[in-house]
């Protein structure tokens, strides 16, 4: 599967979903989502459980392709373009609830974030020492530079099973900055942290948008975080879009402070 190419073109967005719909049965989950990511944001999306968020994650991704819209993805449509083929095209993303493997060290869950851009064969195994072994190295490589770039060398030959919430987060951010996406979808990453891990990841997510190029779409709770490192963001409520645009303004919006402390599933 090709790569979009999204840093060639800063005009085009790297994310657009336009009035995209996602219904199961009779339960509208979202509707009327309009989002726009640019080259190099960090984007939040927030919103109380059960207002869409995850949905329109799985949307993007192709988990859930949207009955309405339409989702771009450097310009190209991919709506309903399957998970795999999504994930090849540059898009990397973690879960609200750890998907790590456990009986596996971390440098092992690290490693099978590089599965997009293996090519396994017969003819390869057969001939390793001239064409699987040079890609081995080379995906090896990757592997030991975010390890050092995420401060996990001295975890990683332990079993994700016995390390803390906040490392196991770190191993899954990890996994998907190997795939070297140009949009990494980041869902609840924070989720269980001390203030101290917070602070930790958000200087990571930080980082990778300034040393790796990345594009941040967020999905978090903590709006300490939303304001601190988002460059825009957009509030969902019972799956409709109640406010968007510069977080600090946006967790003002009266429809948000509802949402969030008034409404009947509110947080």
């Amino acid at each position: 599967m090709k790569r979009l190419n999204t840093s060639g073109n800063d005009q085009v967005p790297v994310l657009e979903c336009t009035g995209v719909e996602r219904r199961f049965g009779g339960l509208v989950a979202v509707t009327g989502v309009d989002l726009k990511l640019e080259k190099g944001e960090i984007f939040g999306l927030v919103g109380p459980n059960g207002s869409g968020k995850t949905t329109l994650t799985n949307a993007i991704t192709g988990f859930y392709p949207p009955q309405k819209g339409k989702i771009l993805l450097g310009g190209k449509d991919i709506t309903g373009t399957a998970p795999h083929k999504v994930a090849g095209m540059g898009v990397a993303r973690t879960f609200q609830n750890l998907a790590l493997f456990n009986g596996m060290s971390v440098l092992d869950n690290i490693l099978l974030g590089r599965h997009i851009h293996m090519n396994p064969g017969v003819i390869r195994t057969a001939l390793y020492w001239w064409l699987a072994r040079p890609q081995e190295i080379a995906n090896r490589e990757v592997v030991e530079e975010v390890i050092d770039f995420l401060q996990l060398e001295s975890i990683r030959h332990e079993l994700v099973d016995g390390i803390p919430i906040g490392l196991k987060k770190r191993v899954e951010l990890a996994r998907a900055l190997v795939a070297e996406p140009h949009l990494l979808i980041l869902d609840e990453p924070m989720a269980g942290m001390n203030q101290e891990e917070k602070e930790y990841m958000a200087r990571f997510i930080l980082d990778a948008r300034a040393e790796r190029g990345v594009s941040v779409l967020l999905i978090e709770h903590h709006m300490d975080v939303i304001t601190g490192i988002c460059d825009r963001m957009l509030a969902l409520n019972y799956g409709e879009m109640i406010a968007s645009g510069i977080p600090r303004e946006v967790i003002k919006d009266p429809r948000v402070i509802e949402a969030y402390i008034g409404g009947a599933h509110g947080e």
